[in-house]
């Protein structure tokens, strides 16, 4: 996915048509907000045996970007995402219990470096904080005990950002999430929990 992700960004960041193109001068800052839809791909891993699950992430951001006249674009943003991604386990602890795992809100903060190849596109990379809400729930046959835990990580990611018009932008972007090992009941399960993300953003700026 991140491979597909990234060579759309860039492709199409690179064959932008002139058509769209802004002013000459696009040097400057502006607040930005847009909605977020793509793919939300949980692996975890437990003993060498790791299990993905993917589905539908949906979220909003808002930010604020600044660009220099030679093009380079420093930028900082928040995020809201959402997501219903499960994963599950069997044998976890002794033979015939079960745990599961399902991903919920999901915080980002973060800031971004990018620069201007044309006129009509972005490239960029991001790195930053994440924060997210997981419900685990645990069952040996003779009961289930539930727990609902947020826990941080670090985000990098790479994407291309492409201008509708001068106030319009759609952005294509590839991201990995990285949130260690996942703590419930107030113990270190060693499952170490991860993401990849493939979005595609609708932005406005102002």
């Amino acid at each position: 996915m991140k491979f597909v992700t990234l060579a759309g960004a860039v492709a199409a960041v690179s064959l932008a048509s002139p058509a769209l193109a802004q002013d000459d001068s696009t040097a400057g800052g502006k607040f930005i907000a847009g909605a977020i839809v793509g793919l939300d791909s949980v692996e975890t891993e437990f003993d060498g045996i790791s299990e993905s699950e993917e589905d539908v992430v949906l979220g909003l951001t808002v930010g604020y970007d600044y660009e220099t006249t030679s093009g380079i674009v420093f930028g900082i943003e928040a995020e809201y995402t959402d997501s219903s991604v499960g994963v599950s386990a069997t044998d976890f602890d002794v033979p015939g219990d079960r745990v599961s795992v399902n991903a919920g809100r999901d915080l980002y903060v973060g800031g971004r470096l990018g620069f201007r190849p044309g006129r009509n596109g972005i490239l960029y990379v991001k790195a930053g904080y994440t924060d997210a809400s997981i419900e685990g729930e645990y069952g040996d046959g003779t009961g289930e005990i539930s727990d609902e835990v947020s826990f941080g990580g670090v985000r990098l990611g790479v994407g291309g950002e492409i201008d509708l018009s001068s106030n319009y932008a759609i952005r294509l972007e590839y991201r990995y999430s990285d949130y260690g090992n996942l703590e419930l009941f107030g113990t270190d399960t060693g499952i170490g929990v991860s993401r990849n993300q493939g979005i595609i953003t609708l932005l406005g700026k102002f």
